[in-house]
């Protein structure tokens, strides 16, 4: 007869930190949560979690590929800067980038959102509060 045996709940400090969440990646040699990428990195993950549900929401799966979507997203913009700064950029290069990181957004179910600009008719009356109408 096969017995149930109660498991120990792991504890967060004998997890990765990846995995327990103090860390958005494996520890680097040189790599610095300071910098401008850094933090754009940290934002971007954060923007793309809080559109699928936030953090809690998502497996580890979609966790990996939320890091791996921000950091396409990072590398890009770098990229378009660069040509914005006249600067030369593999054109190849940034296509093939971009097309990963649009397969990623696909699989994460990121959609691209437009947002409505039409103003309700409060915010129109509001806006156009002491001016005569023909």
């Amino acid at each position: 007869m096969l017995e149930c045996q109660m498991l120990a709940k792991v504890s967060p400090t004998t997890r990765a930190a990846v995995s327990n969440g103090s860390r958005l990646h494996a520890r680097a040699k040189g790599v610095d949560g300071r910098t401008v990428a850094a933090r754009r990195f940290r934002d971007l993950v954060a923007s793309f979690s809080e559109s699928l549900g936030g953090e809690a929401a998502l497996s580890e799966a979609d966790k990996a590929l939320v890091r791996h979507a921000a950091g396409l997203a990072v590398k890009a913009e770098r990229m378009q800067a660069a040509i914005v700064a006249g600067e030369d950029v593999d054109l190849e290069g940034l296509t093939r980038l971009s097309n990963c990181l649009l397969r990623t957004f696909g699989q994460l179910r990121i959609k691209r959102e437009r947002r409505d600009a039409t103003p309700s008719l409060d915010e129109y009356l509001e806006s156009n509060r002491g001016e005569a109408v023909a």
